[in-house]
């Protein structure tokens, strides 16, 4: 009786998930004008008029290859606004259903059905980061698909496909050059030399071939001031949950001006701060490599899934700009996390972080706190918070991992 009560519950909730990501696909199809979306259409109509993107948008502080997606969007908004946004939505929905198959293969087991916990739980725990990236209608899940799927195709010695999906991450949106660094530690040097070539096709020769070398280059240029002047911007809205955006609130006289609380501990010079943040990354760069000496080189040993899923939990901390719907790639720190808990007895300081992580990324939602609430818990780093203590949580189950995958690894789970 309890088996049927636990399947009928998962079952339940699976059906609500789902029911939630249809209405915010459809409620997204009236709202295009007031997303994201919109300004991915923007930046492809301009360059469509052979204007440049980067001195009519000032929002735009996508890399050059983001033009090619811009453009491929605004084509087809041509024929449909609607039909393009709800082409883009169904794709988000089916990278995240991806992403959910991929982490269980990156640690050697089959994928676990939908209405598993294995599945469930950290859908949940991300289910309101997924919420707003569907409402927002960004592109990170396709971003986080495309990392999970390279790393599923080096451990299978398919290096140039690896190659070509991180060398397209990378391109889109900067950040997830983090991953090829990560490479060049784990000494895959063909992963390394496959995605450095398919960098260079995607970002030197394609611009070239389309726009020419000079306004390529000049399109470079352009972007390097704008990701230079968005690093060196001493006052972040409250929306920007970066680590950089959470010191420069805490240190800073301006890091608040324009949130609506204020409690800066100390006035340090902006620059300062940017200094504090590169040594903090070199510093835990430091110490996670300290903490994975032991693991072997290459991309074949027990341990990826779990530096990968570390790795992604990083993400969006270092970038300069992230905004809640930014913070999807923690469903790969949840998933694992989740994973460690199953296998035994868990302390209570570990239950204790897991539902505050919670509390900080779900229960911060406007729907419960209302818009003026929301502005005030963003404004003291709520989503920052909590994406820190899922890294943590998730450096504790990486070290958990045995050394060789478990025997039953073969088959799903099903609870």
């Amino acid at each position: 009786m309890r088996n049927r009560v636990s399947r009928g519950s998962r079952r339940t909730v699976a059906a609500l998930l789902v029911l939630l990501a249809a209405w915010e696909v459809g409620r997204s199809l009236v709202r295009i004008d007031l997303a994201v979306f919109h300004d991915y259409l923007r930046v492809g109509q301009v360059v469509l008029q052979h204007g440049d993107p980067y001195a009519t948008l000032s929002f735009n502080t996508w890399p050059p290859f983001f033009i090619f997606i811009a453009v491929v969007l605004a084509e087809v908004a041509r024929i449909s606004r609607v039909g393009a946004l709800l082409t883009w939505q169904l794709g988000s929905v089916a990278a995240l259903w991806g992403a959910c198959r991929l982490l269980p293969r990156l640690a050697g087991e089959a994928p676990a059905p939908f209405t598993s916990t294995a599945t469930l739980v950290p859908l949940v725990m991300t289910a309101r980061l997924l919420q707003e990236h569907l409402q927002s209608m960004q592109i990170n899940l396709y971003l986080l698909f495309l990392v999970l799927l390279a790393f599923d195709l080096f451990r299978r010695r398919r290096e140039a496909m690896g190659g070509l999906a991180l060398a397209t991450a990378i391109s889109v949106r900067a950040v997830p050059i983090l991953f090829l660094v990560f490479l060049l530690y784990k000494r895959a040097w063909r992963a390394v030399a496959w995605t450095a070539g398919f960098l260079a096709v995607l970002n030197v020769l394609l611009p070239a071939l389309c726009f020419g070398p000079a306004i390529a280059g000049e399109r470079w240029k352009e972007w390097r001031t704008v990701a230079a002047a968005e690093t060196a911007n001493p006052t972040p809205m409250f929306p920007n949950q970066s680590l950089l955006a959470a010191l420069r609130r805490l240190l800073t006289r301006e890091g608040g001006a324009r949130d609506p609380i204020y409690y800066a501990v100390a006035e340090w010079p902006p620059q300062r701060v940017v200094r504090l943040f590169y040594a903090l990354g070199a510093i835990g760069a430091l110490a996670l490599a300290f903490a994975w000496r032991r693991h072997p080189p290459g991309l074949d040993h027990p341990f990826l899934h779990g530096e990968l899923a570390v790795a992604l939990c990083i993400l969006p901390l270092v970038s300069p700009l992230a905004w809640k719907a930014h913070f999807v790639s923690l469903l790969a720190g949840y998933w694992l996390i989740w994973r460690v808990m199953q296998r035994g007895k868990v302390r209570r300081w570990v239950w204790l972080a897991w539902w505050a992580s919670f509390a900080c990324l779900t229960l911060t939602a406007p729907a419960l706190l209302g818009a003026s609430g929301r502005s005030v818990v963003e404004s003291l780093n709520a989503i920052t918070l909590g994406a820190l203590l899922v890294l943590g949580l998730t450096i504790w189950a990486a070290r958990q991992l045995p050394p060789q995958p478990p025997t039953s690894a073969a088959g799903p789970t099903q609870l």
